[in-house]
Formats: structure tokens, C-alpha cells, sequence
């Protein structure tokens, strides 16, 4: 057996490993069958660094924590949050990396590699969704126990209040812009799993608009509430292949949601700017009896994927979407720092 690099004859120590010779040219010590080093796989290595530096970092809870307090306090159900049952998220998941997914759903890290800072994108969108949620709530339930100035107050107590603050500038702007519409609440924060498949989604809101506007019909829709800093083409029209929202629609058509709320005309995508001067864009979608068909259709097959996936325990790292339209994914430091 010779050195792969510089061809020497080796010894045979066992069947796998053979030692290389003391040389100055060439510093393999150990190698396979194959004469090909293994010095560093013998070697123990050091343990990875999992104690996040925090000392100058003033960490606050994160803001889904205070908000499922807040309601709690007031003896009323958290508006928002995660669906029931499987939704979307696990299927965006497994499709943006299997790696992820597996991190998420099957294989949590630790706690050491959890970030103790909250994105500040995601924190600032679910106080921007509470506001919305209380505020079309009160529309429906007058003596709901909770108003937005409230909420804004008892969030100011317990989380990070540059995210209140801006989400406060974004949520008044927005309520002062469509102060006059015409929307009548049907629903707010809609949790729905159809009990046979467990699929699930959650509505932000359910509402009728008995005024057709632009190419968008009168009539029932599902209000997905958005905010985003930038207003290019794939913010304001990327959503007609949305797997979310169609989700939404293929599961009202199901599970019959036309028998209590009316008939679905569509999704409207409610965008929320956080620009300097905030600015608003509504964008429908309509619903398409093919399109749930197609929908459904493709989910079972990425339920096939992730069962695939995992009877297999093959969970590859798509570095492809490291970085994708949200930013950086939230594993992007453990999977560029760690060998898990």
C-alpha cells in the first residue's frame, strides 16, 4: 500500500489503517485501506462552543412570550400564533432544507444554540398582527377586554419596546389610512384542521366587503396580514403561488367553511409597509377550484418526501436557501460554525 499524496509504502498496523513513514515532505501519519489520511478523523476533536456571548447583549422576552401573557391575564385565548394541526410551515420547511426541518420538527437543538436576541423582522410582525387581531376583534366583540392602546401599554411592561414602538408607528398608520372602508369582521385568528388529515391553517381574518374594488369582487375573503420594509415585485404580486395562502383556500372549500361564512371569493394579501412613511397595498387572489386540486395534490407528495426523509434519516443541508427572501435562516451560524 503507498501514501495517496506522496506515493511512499506504508505499514500495515490493522486491515484499516496503515502507518506512513517520518518524513519532512510529507506529514501523513495514519492512513485507510486506501492510503488516503485519517489522521484528523483519529484525532479527538474539541468540542464545539455552544455558550452564546451575551454579556454585552440586553436580552429581552421574546415577544410571543409576552403576548401569550398578556392574553392570559385578561382570561382570553392568544390571538395568533401556530395552526393546531401540520400546516404550511412544516411543508415550507422541509422544502426550504430538509436539515431545517429536521431541526424544527423531529430533532430540536438545544437550547445553547437558540439566539437569545429575537429576529427583529419576525418580533416586530407579530406585534403588528396582535394590534390588527385586537382591532378587528373589537369590531366583531365591542366589549372585547383588550384595545390596542392597551395592549401596546402592558407590551411596553414585558418585551424589547423598539418593536412595540415601530410596530405601533406601522398598525396607526394603517388604521388611520383604511379608517373609512367598508369591512364587516367575521372571524378573527380562525384556527381550522380538517380532523381527518390533521392539515391546518390559521386565518388572520375573515371579512366581508360588500363593495367590489379594482378587479377585486364584493364578497367573503381570507385577509392574510403581511408587513415587509420592501415594496418590490415579489412583496406586493408573489402570492398567487403562495403555498399559505392556497392552503387556506383548498381547506375552507373542505372542510365547507362557504356554509358559515358565505361563499370564498379569494384571498386578499393585507401588506403593511414599514418604510419610513408607511405605505399600504391590498393584493387578491382569487380562488380556483384547480388550483386546490393542484395543491393537494403536491402536499401528498411532500408528505411522501418527508416520510421518505425520514424512514431513511436522510436530512441534507439545502445551502441554497441559507439566505432567502425572510433573510438569513435561523440555523445560519450552527450549520456555518458547528459540524452537526
Amino acid at each position: 500500500m503507498k501514501c495517496f499524496l506522496c506515493q511512499r509504502e506504508l505499514t500495515e498496523l490493522t486491515p484499516t489503517r496503515w502507518q506512513h513513514a517520518v518524513v519532512e515532505d510529507c506529514l501523513v501519519r495514519l492512513t485507510d485501506e486506501l492510503g488516503i489520511s485519517v489522521d484528523d478523523l483519529d484525532e479527538p476533536e474539541p468540542e464545539p462552543d455552544t455558550q452564546m456571548e451575551v454579556d454585552d447583549l440586553q436580552v429581552f422576552p421574546y415577544v410571543d412570550v409576552a403576548l401569550q401573557q398578556i392574553f392570559e391575564s385578561v382570561g382570553r385565548p392568544r390571538l395568533g400564533g401556530v395552526s393546531s394541526g401540520s400546516g404550511w410551515s412544516s411543508y415550507r420547511a422541509f422544502q426550504l432544507c430538509p436539515y431545517y426541518w429536521k431541526r424544527r420538527y423531529l430533532d430540536p437543538l438545544p437550547p445553547s444554540f437558540i439566539p437569545p436576541a429575537e429576529p427583529a423582522a419576525r418580533a416586530i410582525g407579530s406585534v403588528i398582527h396582535a394590534f390588527l387581531a385586537v382591532y378587528y376583534k373589537r369590531m366583531i366583540e365591542p366589549g372585547y377586554p383588550l384595545t390596542p392602546e392597551d395592549l401596546k401599554q402592558r407590551l411596553l411592561l414585558k418585551t424589547n419596546p423598539d418593536y412595540v414602538h415601530e410596530g405601533w408607528r406601522v398598525f396607526a398608520s394603517y388604521a388611520i389610512y383604511y379608517q373609512h372602508e367598508e369591512i364587516w369582521p367575521l372571524a378573527v385568528e380562525y384556527d381550522l384542521k380538517d380532523p381527518r388529515t390533521k392539515e391546518s391553517c390559521r386565518f388572520d381574518l375573515i371579512a366581508h366587503f360588500p363593495q367590489a374594488h379594482g378587479d377585486r369582487p364584493a364578497g367573503t375573503f381570507n385577509v392574510e396580514h403581511k408587513s415587509s420594509q420592501r415594496f418590490d415585485d415579489q412583496t406586493l404580486n408573489g402570492w398567487a403561488n403562495d403555498g399559505e395562502v392556497l392552503g387556506q383556500m383548498m381547506l375552507w372549500k373542505r372542510l365547507g367553511l362557504d356554509k358559515r361564512f358565505g361563499e370564498l371569493k379569494g384571498t386578499i394579501v393585507n401588506i403593511l409597509g414599514r418604510q419610513k412613511d408607511p405605505q399600504f397595498h391590498r393584493t387578491y387572489v382569487a380562488a380556483e377550484t384547480w388550483q386546490d386540486h393542484q395543491h393537494a395534490s403536491d402536499l401528498k407528495k411532500w408528505e411522501a418526501q418527508i416520510h421518505l426523509a425520514v424512514v431513511s434519516g436522510s436530512f441534507a443541508r439545502s445551502r441554497a436557501n441559507c439566505i432567502n427572501r425572510y433573510g438569513k435562516c435561523d440555523l445560519f451560524d450552527h450549520c456555518a460554525t458547528v459540524d452537526g
